[in-house]
């Protein structure tokens, strides 16, 4: 059996293979990063800018790594599917977890590579330590077809579309963070602003696809002002888009504006040739799982994702054998 090794100095052809595979899988979950993250993830990799650990591939292969922001970290286990995956991903995520500097105060654990049974059994092993969090999570589809493509009813007086750019990325970080605060959902981003803010700006630069401002909007209310919700899409392919980024402020739920939005987005995808749209949600957001449901979209893909917060009475996440 072979242990992770520190990433650092590691052959770069390797890594790049390695890190290669963790953009393949993605790309099946509608997540896929551009090309050139490849190339400079196994960079910072070999040269310890990014912490990670690897498994040769000449005895399976796998690679585990972080990404720090400020105090929370988000991090990524890829193993090369076959005999001994489950175990190979397991002893990635122990080692990457263990190296945990007492800076961090949280880890957003992610997976590809492992069938479904066998990720939700490494989740199990590693939900045995203190601070541990599971979170279950459904990529939905749905087709778009003529009747997409019917009026919207109106919306109350005052209230209209405003377009994504037309709105500044501190509203819209603000709005992120007020309509996902306590849900699982915030647990994948982060809890601050800037988290948001930050996602939201690779966005709208195209770092999930390209952005399409034609089917992206927000709803807006002129008295008294606020920003009501927001919806951005990109493109995967010419016949398939994803919506990125559904919200709706905490005090507008309920009310419809959600179902405008997503009605407003089936429609614009239709004009524009779109056959298919996608999006994630987490298991426990139960009341955006029932709207989904009502709309007509179905689960495509399950994952899971393993979160572990730092314990109050503990400085380290190691858990005794």
């Amino acid at each position: 059996m072979d242990e992770p090794r520190p990433a650092r100095g590691a052959r770069l052809d390797e890594l790049v293979e390695l890190v290669h595979g963790v953009r393949t899988e993605l790309q099946l979950r509608e997540e896929a990063p551009t090309s050139a993250w490849v190339e400079s993830t196994a960079a910072e990799l070999r040269s310890g800018a990014r912490p990670g650990f690897y498994e040769p591939t000449a005895t399976g292969g796998g690679v585990a790594f972080r990404s720090d922001r400020g105090p929370d970290s988000f991090a990524h286990v890829h193993v090369v599917t076959g005999p001994g995956s489950a175990d190979r991903a397991l002893r990635l995520a122990q080692a990457l977890l263990d190296a945990v500097p007492s800076s961090l105060r949280s880890v957003t654990l992610g997976f590809t590579g492992l069938e479904a049974s066998e990720e939700a059994g490494v989740v199990r092993r590693l939900a045995e330590r203190p601070g541990s969090t599971v979170v279950r999570r459904f990529d939905l589809e749905r087709p778009l077809g003529p009747l997409d493509g019917e009026p919207l009813p109106p919306l109350p007086r005052g209230v209209g579309p405003v377009p994504v750019r037309d709105v500044t990325l501190d509203a819209l970080a603000d709005l992120d963070v007020r309509a996902f605060r306590g849900s699982e959902d915030a647990l994948l981003i982060g809890s601050e602003p800037a988290e948001y803010r930050r996602v939201l700006e690779g966005l709208l630069a195209g770092e999930a696809g390209r952005f399409l401002d034609e089917a992206s909007t927000t709803l807006y209310r002129a008295d008294p002002p606020a920003l009501l919700g927001a919806l951005l899409t990109c493109e995967k392919s010419p016949r398939h888009a994803v919506f990125l980024d559904f919200m709706v402020a905490p005090d507008a739920q309920r009310q419809g504006y959600g179902r405008y939005l997503l009605r407003w987005g089936f429609r614009a995808l239709r004009a524009l040739g779109y056959e298919r749209v996608r999006l994630w949600v987490s298991e426990g957001n139960a009341t955006a799982r029932h709207l989904y449901d009502s709309l007509g979209f179905g689960v495509v893909l399950a994952t899971t994702i393993y979160r572990w917060d730092r314990p109050a009475s503990s400085a380290h996440p190691q858990v005794a054998a």
